[in-house]
């Protein structure tokens, strides 16, 4: 029996390739994941596991026991036309798994499928026990005929998943994929109307672990950091491309100088993975809370970072330093330092492994006047 039209002409074009998707709490999900141009005679089928560990035997039931939770039963056997099983696919570290499909093309019906998950990445990336089985349930999903949903989707078919087990999207794929009934039996195989074709789960690209500091020596920003899926880096500053970096053992680290106060970005191809706005490079402004003159000179009541060095300048020459600061400093500069003029006084700060704050404009006073603002 073959397919009714009405439900063969939705089935999913299948791709071989995909592309990476970061994962999100507010990501757009399908309600529906997808369906594929195969499935199983029934909402059920067996399963032979190959794995030679009892960690992936474990790692299988458990995700077979996730499916049949959700309404597809996998049944354990001695041989079946489904295989699963861990590989060292040490080769490609881009791939967190595969499956491996053939099926004839008019009805739909799999003759064969291998389902497996990639044990070097597992290892190399320090994935859990659980995220694994979150992979296995995902592969499993291509095998019973489901495709990926949205790339920053909250689903088990995410094509980059690792952190989703079987969400209610994947649940309503499955039920769409196995609606209507057929009897395969009645149409027999022909060889030249057999197809195989394979949907690949990549690695979640990810960066952790960024430390940033500025060299006032070298006027350059130093990133470092871990990188999980990952070959390259592109480093971006306020939108142009400065650096790229091969990230090295899931390492990487650049040195790169710089004016101004923009955003850098740490990029895998169009894809941003991070960004670093000046308040992570920057020691904040100071805020002035109040500034008053006298006839012997201006007496300034400032709110800066702890231990950080200020400095005052006129005109861009500096006139007075406070090294250490505590968090509200009052600092006094007498008329000899400033000529008698107000003007052009500004107040910057740093802190250690930081960038020298923006300048913060004094405001130009005449004898007598005082100045408060409140935060």
């Amino acid at each position: 029996m073959r397919f009714p039209k009405r439900i063969f002409s939705t089935l999913a074009t299948i791709s071989l390739t995909t592309s990476f998707g970061l994962l999100s709490a507010n990501a757009s999900t399908k309600v529906t994941t997808p369906m594929l141009g195969y499935r199983y005679d029934k909402q059920a089928a067996n399963y032979q596991d190959l794995s030679s560990s009892d960690y992936y035997k474990d790692v299988w039931n458990n995700a077979t026991a996730s499916w049949k939770k959700a309404g597809f039963t996998w049944t354990k056997a001695a041989t079946a036309k489904t295989t699963v099983s861990s590989y060292d696919g040490s080769s490609d570290m881009t791939l967190a798994g595969y499956n491996s499909v053939s099926y004839n093309k008019s009805t739909g019906e799999i003759t064969s499928s291998k389902v497996r998950i990639n044990r070097a990445v597992f290892e190399k990336y320090n994935y859990t026990k659980a995220e694994r089985t979150n992979v296995a349930e995902h592969e499993l999903g291509h095998a019973l005929g489901i495709g990926h949903n949205n790339t920053d989707s909250v689903s088990v078919m995410n094509p980059a998943n690792r952190y989703y087990t079987i969400q209610a999207c994947d649940i309503n794929g499955m039920k769409a994929r196995y609606a209507t009934t057929t009897t395969f039996d009645s149409v027999p195989n022909n060889p030249g109307e057999i197809i195989t074709v394979t949907e690949y789960l990549h690695v979640q690209p990810k960066i952790t672990n960024i430390t940033t500091n500025y060299s006032s020596q070298s006027h350059s920003l130093i990133l470092k950091g871990r990188a999980i899926g990952i070959e390259h880096l592109t480093l971006t500053y306020q939108g142009k491309k400065v650096r790229t970096v091969n990230v090295k053992s899931g390492q990487f680290k650049f040195a790169q100088q710089f004016k101004g106060y923009g955003d850098f970005k740490l990029m895998k191809g169009q894809q941003v993975l991070a960004t670093i706005p000046s308040q992570q490079y920057a020691t904040p402004k100071v805020k002035v809370t109040s500034a008053e003159r006298t006839t012997k000179g201006i007496y300034y009541t400032l709110i800066g970072s702890r231990d950080a060095t200020i400095n005052i300048a006129q005109n861009g020459q500096v006139i007075k330093t406070i090294k250490n600061a505590s968090a509200t400093t009052k600092v006094f500069i007498p008329n000899a330092k400033i000529k008698n003029s107000t003007r052009g006084l500004t107040v910057t700060q740093r802190v250690t492994n930081k960038k020298n704050s923006q300048a913060v404009q004094l405001p130009p006073l005449k004898v007598n006047i005082k100045q408060v603002t409140n935060f």
